[in-house]
């Protein structure tokens, strides 16, 4: 689908401040899902009724019994239908409208968000932790190049998780779930995925949304399905000043203010670099036909 053609350089202007702030949207959309699984845990845990099991509201459960049911051999333990229509769901949103289910509606990003959150908040107020922070973060400076590899970590996790429940007819990946272990939260048990929990909850101060960056097995699926989706952010030169504000919005991580578009399956459609561009026309959301980021660009754009 053939895009409006950006203005140019002279013609860019600053973006007035919104009536509707979608990045305060987004915080209530995220809230209001929150709110009602632990309602849904708490229940549980209390009075032993509603849902079989508060992880009947975890999508990821659909891909781990998938093989199983297509095979015909059954539920893998602990999965209920629910599972798989909420992991159908996800795979739709997905084609739609990338990982916005990671951006906008999973409680365990919206809890890594609340973390960076506090975070940058006490550093902008608390100078000491704010010296520390910055001190931590050059002397980790070398890591970064660590840091396109280890985003595949994801995608073995996926591997593992799937073809072991597959294999052995047990969730494998259920003693090691950071959600299954805010769950079992409500009901004052420990799990081994809470070790887990605590990495990523104290990763989150320094790094936004660790665990979906790196190991997020469901994040790994969205993203492989939200390639193939239409919709996508794109930048446009001659209105972009180059401030970097864009990039340094992003909570993948993702060099959005020296790409063309971005296709990244890390991307969780957050819009964040949208609502954070101070300039008009520099950054937009667009629909156009699939740009799959592991085939070849042409040599005029730059893909991220």
């Amino acid at each position: 689908m053939a895009t409006a053609a950006a203005p140019p350089r002279s013609a860019a202007r600053r973006r007035p401040a919104p009536r509707v702030d979608h990045q305060a949207f987004r915080r209530i959309v995220q809230l209001g899902v929150a709110v009602v699984v632990a309602a849904v845990a708490v229940e549980r845990a209390m009075v032993g009724r509603g849902v079989a099991t508060p992880e009947a509201l975890c999508p990821f459960g659909g891909f781990e019994t998938a093989i199983r049911l297509v095979t015909g051999v059954g539920y893998v333990p602990h999965v209920h239908a629910s599972n798989v229509v909420l992991a159908v769901g996800v795979l739709l949103l997905a084609v739609l409208a990338r990982s916005a289910f990671c951006g906008w509606l999973c409680p365990l990003g919206f809890l890594q968000d609340v973390v960076s959150g506090a975070s940058r908040l006490v550093q902008r107020h608390v100078v000491p932790v704010r010296h520390t922070v910055r001190w931590l973060k050059a002397h980790a400076r070398p890591l970064a190049a660590l840091d396109r590899p280890l985003r595949l970590l994801k995608y073995a996790v996926l591997a593992w998780a799937v073809g072991g429940a597959a294999l052995w007819g047990v969730m494998v990946f259920r003693d090691v779930d950071p959600w299954f272990a805010i769950l079992e939260l409500f009901r004052l048990s420990i799990v081994p995925g809470l070790v887990i929990l605590l990495l990523i909850l104290v990763a989150a101060l320094f790094v936004e949304r660790p665990w979906c960056r790196y190991a997020c097995p469901l994040g790994a699926v969205s993203g492989l399905f939200g390639a193939f989706s239409p919709v996508r952010i794109e930048r446009f030169a001659a209105a972009c000043t180059s401030c970097g504000i864009c990039t340094r919005a992003c909570p993948m991580g993702l060099p959005v203010a020296t790409s063309d578009r971005i296709v990244s399956p890390d991307c969780n459609a957050c819009l964040e670099c949208v609502g954070a561009c101070p300039q008009v026309g520099a950054l937009e959301l667009r629909v156009g036909f699939p740009v799959l980021p592991f085939i070849p660009a042409p040599l005029s754009s730059k893909e991220a």
